[in-house]
């Protein structure tokens, strides 16, 4: 069974990245969605939120949280749900609560694991707006618990636009998948293996991903993460956008953070969210270099997620191959293809110079003015 003892002593480059990225969502996500809630209250939930601070005294996911939510009172009423198995960190995160004097009416924690409290969390929310967070340490609750979470709250007749407002975060762990996934390429026979092989036919939807496990090609692990993201989308209805996370520059992503979402406005805020975060990660670990070389940090080339000339030179021959087949296109409508490899590392900014640079060059009619989420981009 996975430990999670050492988890809450200190961040690492990771959990900066996640960090950073909820930070920048959390609020975009509660302005939009809570313009037209009533009250405009919206319904936040940690489903494995530990004690809320780590050791070291910098701030978790609880607290950011909560932090986002008191910023924002004065426009959106966000009530924050927390759910944690250990007894000892949901005492810490009460105490934490309390000392940071959050009012005891805008929040509540739960002991229990994310099963116990899930279903309940979802009907109190009603029909208000509600981001779920599921960041666990290894496996997160089943298949199809999680299709169950964005749809349970559907109503017969209404369009996906109608429904009641659910999106998913999630940590979908590389880490877990690689460690569980080993026992189908063993040989060895053993009283745990089938239960083993059984946690994660039903973590990620049945037994398909066992044969990309067993072949062990290039990639499988990205594989196996975009073929559950794929079905969760279809069984749920929903799209989805992903991010990788690692804990160095030279590292293996430990994880993928993916948002499950019915809206443009969600995939759109997302990619921006996710290429904020991207910049204060690697500033992170540039600086932790730079103190650990006594100011003396190596000087590398440029790979490709640090350059954002060719991000831009990328965004720039995207928007040219779709323009080659049609005569133009809304921007959020074609996002995945106009940022393309440059996913999780470019924004609106980058759009925006390629935009410039095709207009220069006649490939476009003209660069849109003000923002680009929903803007026209016609072929010149």
């Amino acid at each position: 069974m996975s430990s999670n003892k050492n988890f809450f002593l200190s961040p690492q480059a990771a959990a900066i990245y996640k960090h950073k990225l909820l930070k920048s969502y959390t609020p975009a996500w509660a302005g939009k969605v809570g313009s037209t809630s009533a009250n405009n209250k919206i319904v936040v939930y940690d489903a494995y939120s530990g004690p809320g601070r780590y050791d070291d005294e910098n701030p978790g996911s609880p607290e950011l949280l909560v932090d986002t939510a008191v910023a924002m009172a004065d426009l959106r009423s966000v009530y924050s749900v927390f759910s944690e198995k250990e007894e000892d960190y949901c005492n810490r995160l009460k105490e934490l609560l309390i000392r940071k004097s959050v009012d005891p009416a805008t929040y509540e924690v739960r002991q229990g694991p994310v099963e116990k409290h899930v279903d309940d969390v979802l009907r109190a929310a009603g029909d208000l707006p509600i981001l779920v967070f599921l960041d666990p340490y290894g496996l997160t609750i089943s298949f199809d618990r999680v299709v169950a979470v964005l749809k349970s709250r559907d109503r017969q007749g209404v369009s996906s636009y109608q429904q009641p407002k659910t999106e998913l975060l999630m940590n979908f762990s590389y880490e877990a998948v690689r460690r569980i996934s080993g026992v189908v390429r063993s040989d060895k026979e053993y009283a745990a293996k089938e239960g083993q092989l059984r946690a994660l036919d039903e973590a990620l939807g049945g037994d398909w991903w066992r044969d990309l496990a067993r072949d062990e090609a290039e990639g499988w692990v990205q594989e196996v993460l975009l073929g559950y993201a794929k079905r969760v989308c279809e069984a749920a209805g929903y799209g989805s956008i992903t991010a990788n996370v690692a804990d160095s520059l030279e590292a293996k992503p430990v994880y993928e953070l993916i948002l499950f979402t019915r809206h443009w406005d969600g995939l759109w805020e997302m990619a921006r969210s996710m290429s904020m975060a991207r910049q204060e990660w690697r500033g992170w670990l540039s600086a932790r270099r730079e103190a650990a070389s006594g100011g003396q940090e190596e000087l590398r080339g440029l790979s490709f997620d640090d350059n954002e000339d060719a991000w831009v030179a990328e965004i720039a021959k995207n928007i040219e191959g779709i323009l080659m087949g049609e005569q133009g296109f809304v921007v959020e409508a074609r996002l995945g293809k106009v940022l393309g490899r440059t996913l999780g590392l470019a924004r609106e900014t980058h759009i925006r110079q390629a935009l410039k640079i095709l207009k220069d060059r006649r490939v476009v009619k003209d660069v849109p003015k003000g923002k680009l989420q929903r803007a026209y981009v016609a072929r010149g």
